[in-house]
């Protein structure tokens, strides 16, 4: 039975690193430990999709406190949930009068000139 698809850490890695060709061992056991404590903090599922635009030489850059503000900005923007229920609903009635047809204005200062 095969083991249910979900994020890959080592995928993960290698779409917010810049992954050297040699020293791959001790490279991938730093940047695994600083992943890991990165998803305690944050969540796994937002270590997937978060993107920067470019790639990091190490996921220390991450747990630094110059780029924490921006992954705790993104983070909460990545949790935000919008309950409407808590916000009051007003009825407003029924409609009267009749709607207002406003001419169309001129966009342009030629079309405003031949007016």
């Amino acid at each position: 039975m095969a083991k249910p698809k979900g994020p890959n850490k080592r995928e993960i890695i290698f779409r917010l690193i810049e992954v050297p060709d040699k020293g791959r061992r001790p490279f991938f056991a730093r940047e695994m430990k600083l992943l890991n404590d990165l998803c305690d903090r944050y969540s796994l599922e937002f270590m997937n999709i978060v993107n920067f635009g470019k790639k990091f030489d190490s996921l220390a850059y991450l747990v630094s406190p110059k780029l924490k503000n921006v992954l705790d900005e993104k983070f909460r923007a990545f949790n935000f949930k919008v309950d409407l229920s808590k916000y009051k609903t007003y009825n407003i009635g029924e409609k009267t009068g009749e709607d207002a047809t406003l001419p169309p204005r001129a966009k342009t200062i030629k079309d405003f000139l031949n007016e």
